[in-house]
Parts: structure tokens; sequence; C-alpha cells
């Protein structure tokens, strides 16, 4: 294709002058149509019109992309349909059509993929240019992929070659192998470790300068460089790659996403539309570099890719397959990850508010108060832990007299004004740590008393009817025009009138079988505490007390 470039005196390489042009091109065109190769180029020269274009392609481009040679080519490039290699990149089982390759590169631009399928044929794609005074030459070359372990072995160079490559295979099979168990099994703790080490295996085996994961958020709107792997003397970008916005890198973003690969060898050939990207690569030292989607359930989730700093480097099929097998490996270990932090957030959250509920469950709705199906369960433990520990544990009931009166008097508001009064003197009063402080009844009081003597617990018990007595509550207590939940501070509490009394009744566990018994006991000396006049407390006796100090 040399014969077409003109020199400074407008003479061709091979002596033809401008008028001779033409008649230079069906010359060599005739050489390369017997290429096995695909050519296709657009030849583009100045005449008395001004610059024409003719466009060509040799018979074995006809023959792999199906091209009529007696109609116009221009319209039939531009009508081929060039898809990702789902097979190599991973992108989506159904991709969209990529811009044409071939009119990108008869229009000027840098070309070299071996990731794209036309006419089910996979291809490597590699463009050319030729210049001269007065015409240019843009030329694109089609070949089929094949693994390079399947090449001709005609030649000892061949032979060779293909030695190389199968040894290559097998080298890398076993860091399939390897990795593949190691970030399979691995745990929470280590799955960053074990990535790491995956890129610096497929780092080294590459020959590259660094290797990373970018994880994508779940909008797609930013990427964040997770892991890094960089060879000896090459700095390191990590710190520096987090929450990159999908506007700073526009172009690598749809690049990514639509093809699921981005293979560059000279990054000073990225079109315009990439000046960002451009400019960044040169802030990183990026001379070459490849890029493959990871997804999960085909769900792009971020990249893997490998970085060429010291020198250019064309990425073969062989590397995209690679770094490809080694990104699925890394996006399954991700992906389980993401998963067991997934259930157990959710399995936190779901304790969160099982405890919530059973805290509901268990509570008093009107006072807040422990119900008694909470003080059942804190009794039977604090028992337990009475017998086993062996010290002292108190019962004492307490409840409003003659509460009936007072609520057929006063109504169910007013009434639960009042209990709402009580509560919160009891809650006041017994608020030592361990004591649990429970609404019995409707009108009816349980607290338990754990670490301290029977005496004190009935010194304590008294001295709350005492407190009671200071704060001259009455049996009239004003009703409440709102509709919303009473508090103890929103009520009016009257000071005169008859005066509103507790009863308490008090049992020790030294003289009770159980927690069962414990409670019956207090009740019965709660119903002796009104039997006896009510305003009072009633206490069983245990032995070896001394009553002066219990009655004091």
């Amino acid at each position: 294709m040399g014969v077409s470039v003109y020199n400074k005196k407008n003479t061709c390489m091979t002596g033809h002058t401008m008028p001779e042009f033409q008649a230079s091109i069906k010359n060599w065109r005739a050489v390369i149509d017997l290429l096995p190769v695909a050519v296709v180029f657009a030849a583009e020269s100045e005449g008395s019109q001004g610059y024409s274009r003719s466009y060509f392609a040799n018979q074995t481009a006809l023959e792999m992309l199906n091209l009529d040679p007696e109609s116009a080519l221009k319209p039939q490039f531009e009508r081929l349909s060039f898809y990702p290699d789902i097979h190599l990149t991973g992108a989506s089982a159904n991709p969209e059509p990529v811009p044409s390759p071939i009119m990108a590169a008869l229009s000027g631009e840098v070309i070299d993929r071996r990731d794209l399928i036309v006419k089910d044929i996979p291809v490597s794609i590699e463009s050319n240019q030729f210049y001269g005074d007065d015409e240019r030459i843009y030329a694109l070359t089609l070949q089929p992929r094949d693994h390079r372990l399947f090449v001709n072995k005609n030649t000892p160079m061949d032979m060779s070659s293909a030695e190389l490559s199968l040894r290559d295979s097998i080298g890398f099979e076993r860091i399939v192998t390897d990795l593949s168990t190691s970030l399979r099994n691995s745990t929470q703790e280590h799955i960053n470790l074990n990535i790491h080490l995956a890129l610096e295996r497929i780092g080294n085996f590459c020959q590259a300068d660094r290797a990373y994961v970018f994880l994508f958020d779940f909008e797609h709107t930013t990427m964040s460089n997770t892991h890094e792997w960089v060879n000896d003397g090459i700095s390191s970008h990590i710190d520096d790659l987090q929450q990159i916005p999908n506007s700073q890198l526009p172009w690598f973003f749809q690049q990514i996403r639509d093809q699921g690969v981005l293979a560059i060898a000279d990054t000073a050939t990225i079109p315009a539309a990439g000046a960002l990207e451009k400019a960044e690569f040169e802030r990183e030292d990026i001379r070459s570099i490849l890029c493959v989607g990871l997804y999960d359930m085909n769900e792009l989730i971020g990249v893997i890719g490998l970085d060429m700093v010291a020198r250019n480097r064309r990425w073969s099929e062989a590397d995209i397959r690679r770094t490809r097998l080694i990104g699925e490996l890394i996006a399954t270990a991700v992906s389980n990850d993401r998963i067991y932090q997934t259930l157990q957030t959710s399995q936190q959250q779901l304790m969160a508010k099982n405890d919530a509920l059973r805290e509901l469950v268990l509570r008093d709705g009107l006072t807040g108060l422990a119900n008694p199906q909470q003080f059942t369960e804190r009794l039977n433990e604090e028992v337990a832990r009475a017998l086993r520990q062996q010290h002292e544990l108190t019962v004492a009931m307490f409840a409003i007299d003659d509460f009936k009166s007072h609520k057929e008097e006063l109504g169910v508001t007013s009434a639960d004004a009042l209990i709402l009064t009580i509560s919160g003197l009891l809650k006041q009063h017994f608020r030592r740590n361990g004591e649990l402080l429970c609404r019995f009844s409707e009108e009816k009081f349980a607290v338990v008393l754990p670490h301290i003597s029977f005496a004190e617990a009935c010194q304590r018990s008294n001295e709350f009817l005492r407190l009671l007595e200071t704060q001259g509550i009455t049996q009239r207590v004003e009703r409440s025009t709102s509709n919303t939940t009473l508090q103890p501070d929103e009520r009016k509490i009257e000071k005169n009138g008859n005066k509103l009394t507790v009863s308490g009744g008090i049992a020790c566990l030294s003289t009770c079988d159980g927690p069962e018994d414990i409670v019956n006991q207090a009740d019965n000396m709660l119903t002796l505490a009104k039997a006896k006049g009510r305003n009072r407390v009633e206490h069983t006796v245990p032995d070896n007390s001394d009553s002066s100090d219990i009655n004091s």
C-alpha cells in the first residue's frame, strides 16, 4: 500500500505523478486482492473539482463481509453491524451494535480492536493511514480471530510459538485454579487480600505495570478504585481515584457500559470524545490500558484493568480473555461478599425490629412499665440467680385502694390519669439498678427488689406510702379534654377531698418455694393489708429476722 504515498516532490514512491494516481491504484489493487487478509480503504485525492474519495475492498473483504462489488461500497460499509464479543468481554447477552469501526477508521480514527464480531465472525481490526502531499489513504484490515495456540505449524518459528502458547495456557490454568479456590472460599476478613493477590497474579502473568479493580455504585453514577496492585517502581493512584463521577470520565463509562471492554494500545490516539480520559491517563502516565467489565447476574458492577506505564502494548485476544476470566472470579467474590453483608445487615435489622417488637409486647401500653409477661420472665431469671449466688430477693405488690369506685366516679380517662400518676411515683421511687417495676393488673403494680435485705425492702415500701401521702393526691382528678395519650405532667391533681391511698404486700424468697409462690405470698400480704384498713404494707416474716427492723 506504500505505492500510493507521495514524497515532497509530489512524486509517488513508485515514480508515479498525480495524473497517474488512478492507474497506480489499479495496479496495486490487484495485489491487495490476492491477500488472505480482508482490507478496506478509502483513497482521497485532490483534483480540479477539489478532494474526492474512492472506496475499495479486496476480494477477501468482499467474501468475509458479504459485500456486492457491483454496488457502492460506502453504504454497504455503513450498514455493517459490529457487536461486542460477549464470550470475550462478558457483556450483556443481547448487546447493542457499536459504532462502525470501518467508518471510523476510514474517517481517520485510530482503530485497534480484538473484541468485536461482524457477520458472526470474531475479528481483529487494525487501521492504518498513509499520507502524501495531495492524497491520503485510510485503510483497515480485518482478520478472523483465533487463539494463538491454534497456529499453522509450518515453520520452526510457528512450532516455537505454539509451544510458548501451550506453556502459557498451562501456567494460566494453574493460576485460575488457585484463584478460583481462594476467591470462592474467601471469608469477609480475607476477601480484600485475596482480590489483591489475584491482581498481582494476572498483572505479573500479563507483564503489566498496574492491575486494579473499580466498583460502580448501584446507580452507576460513580466508581471507586477498591483494589490495586502495582509493579516495582510504578506509582499508586488508588487513594485519589475514589468516588469518581461519570461526568468526569464520560467516554470511559460509555465504552464500558455499551461494549464491556476498553483496549487502547496507545492512549495518545484516544479520539476527541475521550479528551477527559486522555488527560487523566496522561496524569497517571498510562501508555496503554485494558479494562474489562465485571458482571454479576448480567449486571455491570465494575471493571478490572491493566495499565502499561513504561511502554506501549498491543493487547491480544488472549490478554482480554485472561483478564476477563480473572475478573469473573473477582466479580463472584465481590458478589458473595455483598450478599453476605446484605444478609448480615438484614439480620441485624430484623433482630433490632424483633427486639423493638418484643419490647412493645413486653410493655404496658398505658404506663410503659413492664407487663406481667416480662415480669414473669425477669422474676424467673432473678430467682435462679439469687439461688445460685445465695443473695436475698423480695417482691412487693401495690394496689390503689378502692380503685373500682374511683373509676366509676371519675370515668375511664381520669382513672387512667390516676394510674399514670401512681406509676410515675413508683418509677421515681424504685429506680435502683436491677429493680423491675411492673403493672401487674389494672390498678395493681409489682416490684422485684434484688440484692437488698428483706428489712430494707420493707423500709423502702413504707417510704413509698409516705411519699404518696406527701403528694396529697385526692380521688377527684380533673378530666382531660384532649384525645391524646395522657401524661402525668398534664394532670391537674386536686389537693382537697379524700386522699388517695395505696396498700402493699411484701414476700421474700427465703420463705417461698419459687417464683410463683413468692408472687402469691406478696399478693396475699396485699390482700391482708386491704383487710386491715388499707393504706399500709403487710409482709411475711422470714426466718431469723428481727421484726423490729422490718417494721421500723
